[in-house]
């Protein structure tokens, strides 16, 4: 029995048939690295079209509104709602950056983190106060950089982005009819499999992208409150800042609380208020692991936080920040195709 099984073909095994699959998926995503901002808008086209197929559908079928009418329709109602909000945050929010600006502008950080540096080191004789301070205008001086590249990478992504709107419609009008065009190529043996695949795919990737904008609203609403309780100035931008920041797993409140940091030191002259802000960054993140991600996610996506963090890591190491954006829903597509071809080869006792 053994040395038939050794002998079997090896196009009817299913570990080798996915494992084929994993390495043709993966040599396509990094062949795509290379083409980064064009990647990204095709990624993010298709995620957008996700979120808005309900509502076309809607129009579609129970207005009776053809496809090319609906959707339209529908980019005119959400750039109208984006448009409303732009009309009162925007203007709210540009003021609150001018003045925090202004105010980071104006403060004598250098010779203020000398000072500050001073009076720690008077508690504690083995720490040098210039190393100190040095030390930690060099991480100033590193995160400004790291903000002004990230500006600078903006302006093309921008420019790739402005794609989005003429993918997503493509997508959404055409989407439907090429994927039945590719379906009606599968095999009969592999149609049912294949729908199965692409039923569960669409599934856990709709799911995620809700909960991750959820999950990144909430962050940015607890942050808001957690800085205003403590009295830190402008919690509204700071809070917002944690809450984009958070569309990359975990790092929401990590990231809100340097320019926290930034404002206590400017606000009241010293580190008084490091503990609270280290206290307000830890208990946001415990209510987002524990309460926030399993209720936003649910089962959408069932993966353990190592898992979570090797993939952010490998996503950062190909495309960066934006790597990071895309590697849990590329991770998704990735362990959903593996899970249920495997599980249909098996099943549905596909042998060539």
């Amino acid at each position: 029995m053994k040395n038939n099984f050794l002998r079997a073909p090896l196009q009817n095994r299913p570990v080798l048939k996915v494992s084929l699959l994993l390495a043709l998926i993966l040599l396509s995503l990094w062949i795509a690295t290379f083409f980064p901002k064009i990647v990204i808008a095709v990624i993010i086209s298709v995620l957008v079209s996700f979120v808005l197929r309900p509502f076309v559908k809607f129009f579609e079928f129970r207005w009776g509104m053809r496809r090319v009418v609906a959707i339209p329709i529908v980019f005119v109602l959400t750039g109208g709602l984006f448009a409303v909000v732009a009309v009162k945050v925007v203007p709210f929010l540009v003021d609150r950056v001018r003045g925090l600006y202004d105010r980071f502008s104006q403060f004598p950080f250098e010779s203020r983190l000398h000072q500050l540096a001073s009076d720690f080191a008077e508690d504690i004789p083995f720490v040098d106060p210039k190393a100190l301070a040095e030390k930690i205008q060099s991480l100033l001086t590193t995160a400004t950089q790291s903000v002004g590249g990230l500006l600078e990478d903006l302006v093309p992504l921008l420019i790739a982005l402005a794609i989005v709107p003429f993918l997503t419609f493509f997508i959404l009008y055409e989407g439907d009819r090429g994927l039945k065009k590719l379906i009606e190529r599968v095999p009969n043996k592999y149609f049912e499999m294949t729908m199965n695949v692409i039923y569960k795919i669409q599934k856990d990737l709709v799911g995620y992208l809700r909960g991750w904008l959820l999950d990144s609203f909430i962050i940015g609403l607890l942050s808001i409150a957690g800085l205003f309780l403590i009295g830190i100035d402008y919690p509204i931008v700071i809070g917002s800042i944690a809450g984009i920041a958070n569309l990359v797993p975990y790092l929401g409140p990590v990231v809100g609380a340097f320019p926290a940091l930034l404002v206590s030191v400017t606000q009241f002259g010293d580190f008084r208020m490091f503990a609270p802000i280290v206290m307000v960054t830890l208990t946001v993140q415990l209510i987002d692991n524990l309460v926030v991600q399993p209720i936003c996610f649910s089962k959408a996506v069932d993966m353990h936080p190592v898992t979570v963090i090797i993939v952010l890591l490998i996503g950062n190491q190909l495309m960066g920040i934006v790597g990071m954006l895309i590697a849990i829903p590329v991770a998704t597509i990735l362990k959903v195709a593996a899970a249920e071809t495997y599980w249909g080869l098996k099943n549905y006792r596909i042998t060539a």
